[in-house]
């Protein structure tokens, strides 16, 4: 995790969840359909492919994190090719722009909705990832949420220069 301490306070993770939404919507404004839908090379997601990921990741992994304080110890999480994470990108991955925009919209509103909604405690419970063992809510929310958001802007970011939009076409 990028540079975190349990001195981050809830709120200041979830803005930074929240500005990497909003960076995200703003990405979205006057591109054309090529650069929503066209893959940057072979075998990689397009912009709208990337969107419809983070619509569905945002409200898994807050879940996640509420059972884990429900049910402190338990295992959580999946691996790369879970059907709900696969079938959200192959649902969802052609979706008009203005709906993935209020796609994102929603699903941020959810996710905060429940982050909020932890206690004070529940940040610490600890729980078990198939991949990367023990972690708390806390460690959890920051992995797989704030910075995962971050990486998804930059994979959008990267995948819009290699497409010939330059960062002054980007908002």
């Amino acid at each position: 995790m990028r540079g975190y301490t349990g001195q981050v306070s809830p709120e200041d993770r979830i803005a930074r969840i929240e500005r990497g939404i909003d960076s995200l919507i703003a990405r979205l404004e006057g591109l054309p359909d090529q650069a929503l839908y066209a893959p940057p090379a072979a075998g990689e997601w397009p912009v709208m492919s990337t969107l419809a990921h983070v619509v569905e990741m945002l409200p898994y992994w807050a879940h996640q994190c509420e059972q884990l304080a429900r049910v402190p110890g338990a295992p959580f999480g999946r691996g790369h090719d879970d059907p709900g994470r696969l079938g959200a990108i192959a649902d969802h991955g052609s979706d008009a722009a203005d709906v993935v925009r209020a796609a994102l919209r929603t699903s941020l509103a959810e996710a905060v909705a429940a982050l909020r909604g932890l206690p004070g405690e529940a940040w610490d419970a600890v729980g078990v990832h198939p991949r990367r063992g023990q972690m708390t809510v806390r460690e959890v929310i920051d992995a797989f949420m704030v910075d995962h958001v971050e990486e998804h802007g930059a994979q959008v970011d990267a995948a819009l220069s290699v497409l010939g939009y330059s960062p002054s076409q980007v908002p």
